[in-house]
């Protein structure tokens, strides 16, 4: 793992600006943050769980929405999945798609949990809903990638599931930022970046070589008397 500071210097030894007062120490750290953002992307669209945090909260009768805010939630990115704890049973809990978004509101009752949770989730804005209104206290679990944190000190680690190779990525941004900034010839440090994109792109996949990603089973965390039918 290396320092902000040193991907500074490293970034500055790429364009000969070591020393170079017309850039700045925070303006170079600013291009650093850049780069370590877009690697954190280009390895989450990967979906191999490199970055996942969860949090749970109670359902509260008769509530449907959810500010993230109020559920420490406030670095939510992208969710993974949704769980609800129904006494001793863990129960996955539906996504329900926009297009779905009057089917409770019939008074048919038109919805069948086949083993899953009694009701559905989406992610409107900044909040999480579940529909219908829960009439349970049911215990949710969120499991969701969080947001690029940004380094700030010099003394601040990349974060250490970003392999130390992968830094180079935001030090070659961080060059050609400053290159931009001085109106001179990016080409070079494009062609590097292309070939260190590359490398990441194929080493960040298939992350667990041993049990490769398959077909998912859809009733894989339903109750068991649903899942075959008793």
């Amino acid at each position: 793992m290396s320092t902000l500071g040193e991907l500074k210097t490293r970034a500055r030894r790429k364009v000969d600006a070591v020393g170079n007062n017309f850039f700045t120490d925070e303006e170079v750290g600013d291009y650093i943050n850049n780069g370590l953002a877009e690697l954190y992307d280009i390895i989450i669209m990967k979906y191999e769980d490199y970055f996942v945090s969860s949090i749970s909260f109670s359902l509260v009768s008769g509530q449907s929405t959810y500010e993230f805010s109020s559920l420490g939630l406030g670095d939510f990115y992208k969710l993974l999945g949704v769980d609800a704890v129904q006494g001793t049973d863990t129960v996955r809990v539906k996504r329900c798609q926009f297009s779905d978004r009057n089917v409770y509101k019939n008074d048919e009752g038109r919805y069948n949990h086949r083993g899953y949770a009694n009701y559905e989730y989406a992610i409107r804005g900044n909040s999480i809903e579940f529909l219908p209104d829960p009439e349970s206290t049911d215990t949710i679990k969120v499991f969701y990638i969080p947001q690029f944190t940004k380094l700030t000190k010099d003394s601040d680690l990349v974060d250490n599931r970003i392999m130390i190779n992968w830094e180079e990525y935001a030090a070659i941004i961080a060059a050609m930022k400053m290159r931009h900034k001085e109106e001179t010839s990016t080409t070079a440090l494009e062609r590097d970046l292309d070939r260190v994109r590359a490398l990441i792109e194929e080493a960040a996949g298939n992350r667990d070589a041993a049990e490769p990603m398959g077909i998912t089973d859809e009733f894989s965390g339903v109750l068991p008397h649903h899942r075959w039918g008793f």
